[in-house]
């Protein structure tokens, strides 16, 4: 069975369009962030005209599914627009008039932040669009955070029904990233168990040929004892700190996760990301479960192996 690729690209970053011009022949689908949802449903749209002459002169507009994301990934303009009824279809009217207008298949929706209580709006909200692209032939796609339970109190996943958005949209990629975040203690960021625990729930809730499993191409410096929140890194940055300050990689035998250590003055520092071998690994549990394919988050910032082992 073959598996797709998608890559996520943040828009108008110089380092994901030159991943995208030298890799985009690896790539069935790019998810470039080109639109943001305000809470009364209107939107803002993020593309440089010279970025979209690029994309569309690469890739089919097909292939192109546009992201759109709460405006700033603020969690308060995803809760008041799911709680605004006339918002909600405001935006669904303003997402086809942006497809008609460029011609693209369709949209992925990534609304962050959603409180629990507002599962069922939500939920609601995503039946209702996904209604009113199919009549227009347009897909759906959505970004939703991993989880490995139905846990009803996650303030981070609970809102998200994978079984009913399983049923409602086209495609679903699931976020299998920041285990460990940036906000939080050093540790991987994505440890290959718990990136097959997420796979073991969702494919018991979402049907096989729509899930997309979410890999993240970034690494976080954590400054050890330190309150501040871990930095995020390329790869190439990381590879910059490893020469700078004569580290070297280590391999987590527990997560199946690169990590380095490194001291700057008196701080000491952790970075956990992941590499060619590391994605290796997570890319082999989407062919052993055949799930639809990858996600990267994002382009331009990957160990480029990765297309290595892609191709």
């Amino acid at each position: 069975m073959t598996y797709k690729i998608c890559g996520y690209h943040l828009a108008n970053s110089k380092s994901g369009l030159r991943s995208i011009q030298n890799f985009h022949h690896y790539l069935d689908k790019i998810i470039p962030t080109w639109v943001e949802i305000k809470s009364d449903g209107s939107l803002e749209e993020k593309s440089s005209d010279q970025e979209f002459k690029l994309l569309t002169g690469l890739k089919k507009k097909r292939s192109i599914m546009p992201l759109a994301q709460n405006y700033q990934l603020n969690s308060r303009v995803s809760n008041l627009l799911l709680n605004d009824s006339a918002a909600r279809e405001r935006a669904i009217e303003n997402l086809i008039l942006y497809l008609n207008k460029y011609g693209f298949g369709g949209v992925n929706i990534d609304l962050e932040g959603v409180k629990i209580g507002n599962q069922e709006n939500y939920t609601g909200f995503i039946a209702r669009m996904a209604a009113a692209f199919h009549q227009e032939g347009y897909r759906l796609g959505l970004s939703i955070p991993a989880k490995s339970e139905n846990s009803k109190d996650s303030t981070w996943s609970g809102a998200y029904n994978y079984r009913l958005l399983g049923e409602i949209a086209d495609e679903i990629m699931i976020m299998a990233y920041d285990y460990h975040w940036s906000g939080g203690p050093p540790g991987p960021i994505a440890p290959l168990s718990w990136v097959q625990d997420v796979i073991d729930f969702a494919i018991i809730e979402i049907p096989l040929e729509k899930i997309y499993l979410g890999i993240s191409f970034y690494g976080y410096d954590w400054i050890i004892g330190s309150d501040s929140s871990a930095e995020g890194l390329s790869y190439y940055q990381i590879k910059k700190l490893i020469e700078k300050y004569n580290s070297r990689i280590e391999w987590d035998q527990d997560s199946q996760s690169p990590y380095l250590r490194y001291n700057k003055g008196s701080e000491q520092h952790e970075v956990w990301f992941e590499n060619q071998e590391s994605i290796r690994k997570k890319i082999q549990l989407i062919k052993e479960f055949q799930l639809a394919g990858a996600a990267f988050w994002r382009l331009g910032l990957e160990d480029e192996g990765v297309w290595e082992v892609i191709r």
